[in-house]
Order: C-alpha cells, then sequence, then structure tokens
C-alpha cells in the first residue's frame, strides 16, 4: 500500500505542477516502463578514505539559513513538516523508502528543499530504492549512495560538496568502508563530475526488464 500511496502522491503533485496534459504524459510512460525498461550504467567503488572533509565550515555554502539533515525515520520527516520544512511535498516516496531503512541526505535553504539524496547501509534500504542488481557487500561495510537532486534555483552553489561531506560523515559513523553507486551512462553532468574527481568506473552494467522476466550484466573496465 505504501508504493500505491506514492505513486497516488506523485501523480497529485505532477498534475498540481504540469496539468492534466502533463500528468497524461508521465501516466503513459509510467505504463511503458512497466512493460519495458532497457537501461546501462557505470559502476563506481571509491574507498571512504578517498574524500577527507573533517572541517564542515569549508564545505557549507554560503547560502542564508543553510541547514544540513540525515533524516533515517518516518517520525524526523513528519517533524520536519511540522516546523514547516519541505519534505513531503518535493519527495513523495520517502514514506516507503525511510521505513525500509534508507537514510535521506537533505539540505535546506530556510523551510525549502535545496538538496537531497539517499543512502542505504544494507540490502533492505537498498531493495526501496530505484538501483539496478549490482553487487554490494553489507557484511563487509560497503555503502550505496544514489538518487542525489538539487533545486534548480540551487544549483552551482556548492551544495554537492556540502552534500558529499555530510553523506561521508555518515559513512565514517557507521565504520564503512567502500562507497558503491551506478550513474546512468547518459547522464552526462554526473559522469562529468566523477571523471573531473580522477574517480573512474570499475565496470559497465546493462539492465533489461521485459514484463517480469530481468537481465543483469556487468563488465569489468580497464584502469588506466
Amino acid at each position: 500500500m505504501g508504493l500505491i500511496a506514492d505513486q497516488f502522491e506523485r501523480a497529485k503533485q505532477i498534475y498540481q505542477s504540469k496539468g492534466l496534459i502533463g500528468l497524461l504524459r508521465r501516466g503513459f510512460a509510467f505504463v511503458f516502463y512497466l512493460l519495458f525498461q532497457y537501461r546501462t550504467y557505470y559502476l563506481y567503488a571509491d574507498p571512504v578514505g578517498y574524500v577527507a572533509p573533517f572541517n564542515e565550515a569549508e564545505f557549507k555554502p554560503n547560502i542564508d539559513n543553510l541547514m544540513a539533515r540525515i533524516v533515517s525515520s518516518n517520525a524526523e520527516a513528519d517533524g520536519l513538516e511540522a516546523q514547516g520544512f519541505e519534505f513531503r511535498s518535493q519527495i513523495p516516496d520517502a514514506r516507503r523508502r525511510l521505513d525500509e531503512g534508507a537514510l535521506a541526505n537533505c539540505i535546506f535553504a530556510g523551510n525549502e528543499l535545496a538538496h537531497q539524496g539517499w543512502i542505504a547501509l544494507d540490502q533492505r534500504a537498498l531493495d526501496s530504492l530505484d538501483e539496478p542488481p549490482y553487487r554490494v557487500d553489507f557484511a563487509n561495510k560497503e555503502a550505496v549512495g544514489t538518487g542525489v537532486w538539487s533545486n534548480p534555483k540551487y544549483r552551482r552553489k556548492g551544495l554537492q560538496k556540502y552534500a558529499g561531506f555530510m553523506f561521508y560523515k555518515v559513512l565514517r559513523e557507521n565504520g564503512i568502508v567502500v562507497e558503491r553507486s551506478a550513474i546512468r551512462k547518459n547522464n552526462i553532468p554526473a559522469t562529468k563530475s566523477r571523471l573531473e574527481s580522477s574517480r573512474s568506473p570499475y565496470a559497465e552494467g546493462r539492465y533489461l526488464r521485459i514484463l517480469w522476466w530481468k537481465s543483469w550484466k556487468e563488465t569489468p573496465l580497464t584502469q588506466g
């Protein structure tokens, strides 16, 4: 029921922002998604010690009333909403994900959601996120970061670095030694950002789904 409620909330949000035509377009796209899906990814595995930001002030952008928050439960999310912070309206699928143990990495500018991402510290949390089935060794202190989004109003203002500080802080506090992630190959800004930080993918992944049949293949890449 949580998934159905998420979809109704998302449909309501699309209707309010894009109208009936926008809702119908997204509806047809969603039906097609249920029937067929083909995606290709770059897969990354980075030691948590690769980035070592310990001083929060060095990474906090100069944006008025900025607040970073790791949301770990629906009770915390409800508390933020009660205080006037945007959360449910901007992240309609959060309830189910938080119930499954995923962590929301949020940055607010005043009461406005400026940036958000997701962290999975175990398989149950990862299963709640829209991730391909790449291998993650949670038993040996690996974790996943995914679902990064920035409010267009606050892009190119340093929020990615600040969110990265919060992300790695959570990983260190939980003893995580390797962060894994998958980036769609057609996500040019994200793959470019990875190249600029000198972090190369270790494999390409191909995900194919036709109705209930699924296929996943990883092809290792030569590290240069």
